[in-house]
């Protein structure tokens, strides 16, 4: 059981790692890894529930889709000779 909650507080950048740093601080790394596992829990519940994508709200999920894609944008956009081709 503890498996899940302990990979969501060591992957850095989430909203999990940063409550279970919080909560470590003051109550301890069990009851930290607990309060983890809770709140992981009602996150996939309200996933399920609501049938919706999980999105982290300190993620910008925009910003990665540009990073990723705007390589083979240019390249279209090269190859349709809206861009002069970069040597």
């Amino acid at each position: 059981m503890r498996t899940a909650p302990w990979a969501a507080s060591v992957t850095q950048g989430t909203q999990f790692a940063s409550h279970h740093r919080t909560l470590a601080a003051r109550k301890g790394y069990k009851r930290a890894i607990l309060a983890t596992a809770h709140k992981l829990l009602r996150t996939v519940y309200a996933v399920l529930r609501d049938d919706q994508h999980y999105r982290d709200p300190g993620i910008d999920y925009d910003r990665l889709l540009v990073q990723r894609n705007a390589p083979r944008w240019l390249a279209q956009l090269r190859k349709f000779g809206y861009l002069e081709a970069v040597s």
